[in-house]
């Protein structure tokens, strides 16, 4: 039977579904099994059907044996357990698919009918965790953005959990980190919890220091201090004992390519006039990455495998899609890199001056100019307004880093990560429902 036929009769079955003719329906599956022995979309239509009929049972016993000689299709995974659901088997169908995307976690149906699952079994919060990463899964690699990216038979489901994961924001936070509070008791998250409700804009938690304004999240029982003492960093000493070396390996690649990528990525409506100028024959703020947003650029620590070695021994601020970053970060003669704030105090940036020429500084706004020194560290809250010019007629290259605020403590940075990470996704859905008519 060829394909083409097999899906007329697909099609002849599913009219007789519609129209109440079981009988009919199952007379074609039959039919498509006999020329195809196993077709697997026949035996779970056939299993289907089964529950249509009452036959709870036969329906789950089809599922279940079609499961075991296909242990690695999720789809039919799924069709089982919802099965399951249908039958009233709700503990069971939850049991299932948890082990379902335990083992295929980026089969985002499987998340969205395991939080609808929840949901019925009157787990709210876990509801919550199941839509959370159905939504968010699937929107990162571009589906349910829109009607158009949603399949039909779904678009009803991915409406109310996308409404759900908006509603219950504030749940879904907190929830974060509620594995650590558990574990480590309130107290030491109690920092974590009060940076978490000025986020949500429950009180206000600005800087009383007007030259602070982090873009992006604000952590307010810190130091609020602009320059910070680098030996707070325990790894300090072993980066600037490596002065010399990553310096090599700097120049090295530097008169290789003698042009990096640039420093910024901006929106479709950035410019880059608004955030570097000079008066230097090409202005430009480049760099050469070892990290960016979290991503491991591998062909650039094989190309500096000993400034990687140091790298990869340090506690880095690890964030999915935030942190680390880091790179040997090029100022071109003549070049100004205009004032601009940071987007979190909980981070804080660790310089290692490696090429410096005369007249070239960091100045933070209000507080101070930092020349730079070749071999001596740097590090300061970037949340702070700030800037950095090259007034001379030669490069200059610094080793930028990101690193943990050192006055977070091991808990409250574990947390911080956990929190982010669930803010930046709920930073991507809503820059997708913006776009789009699904969940406005």
């Amino acid at each position: 039977m060829s394909s083409i036929d097999r899906d007329k009769r697909f099609e002849q079955a599913r009219h007789y579904v519609q129209s109440g003719h079981l009988l009919e329906a199952e007379s074609v599956y039959h039919s498509i099994l006999e020329q195809s022995p196993g077709h697997v979309r026949a035996s779970s239509a056939l299993a289907q059907l089964a529950l249509l009929q009452g036959n709870a049972p036969r329906a789950i016993q089809a599922l279940h044996d079609l499961v075991q000689v296909h242990p690695n299709d999720a789809d039919l995974a799924l069709d089982y357990a919802a099965v399951l659901a249908d039958a009233g088997q709700l503990a069971d169908s939850i049991t299932f698919v948890e082990s379902l995307v335990a083992t295929h976690v980026s089969h985002y149906p499987a998340w969205l009918f395991l939080g609808h699952a929840k949901d019925a079994a009157g787990d709210r919060i876990g509801a919550l965790r199941a839509w959370y990463k159905a939504v968010i899964g699937a929107q990162r690699l571009g589906h349910w953005k829109d009607p158009e990216t949603t399949p039909t038979g779904i678009l009803e489901p991915v409406v109310e959990a996308i409404e759900q994961v908006r509603v219950g924001r504030r749940e879904l936070l907190f929830d974060a980190y509620d594995d650590l509070r558990k574990q480590y008791g309130a107290a030491e998250l109690r920092r974590v919890d009060r940076a978490l409700t000025g986020y949500l804009r429950e009180w206000n938690s600005a800087p009383t220091d007007t030259r602070q304004r982090p873009k992006f999240f604000y952590f307010p029982d810190l130091p609020n201090t602009a320059y910070h003492d680098p030996a707070l960093q325990p790894w300090a000493e072993r980066l600037r004992a490596s002065f010399e070396i990553i310096r090599d390996e700097a120049m090295r690649v530097w008169q290789e390519d003698q042009s990096f990528e640039g420093f910024l990525e901006l929106s479709d409506k950035g410019r880059l006039k608004d955030y570097v100028r000079g008066d230097g024959v090409a202005p430009s703020w480049e760099a050469f990455f070892f990290y960016r947003h979290g991503e491991r650029f591998d062909e650039n620590h094989v190309r500096c495998p000993r400034t990687s070695e140091l790298l990869e021994s340090i506690d880095l601020c690890r964030i999915a899609d935030q942190a680390p970053e880091i790179c040997f970060s090029v100022l071109k003669p003549g070049t100004h890199i205009l004032p601009h704030y940071g987007v979190s105090n909980v981070r804080l940036v660790m310089h290692l001056p490696l090429l410096v020429p005369s007249d070239c500084a960091l100045n933070l706004i209000g507080v101070g100019e930092h020349q730079w020194q070749e071999g001596r560290l740097v590090m300061f809250d970037d949340t702070f307004q700030h800037e950095a010019w090259n007034r001379s007629e030669s490069t200059r290259i610094v080793l930028l880093m990101d690193c943990w605020n050192p006055h977070l403590t091991p808990v409250e940075r574990v947390a911080v990560k956990q929190l982010i990470e669930i803010i930046s996704g709920y930073q991507m859905a809503d820059r997708a429902a913006k776009r789009s008519g699904v969940g406005g």
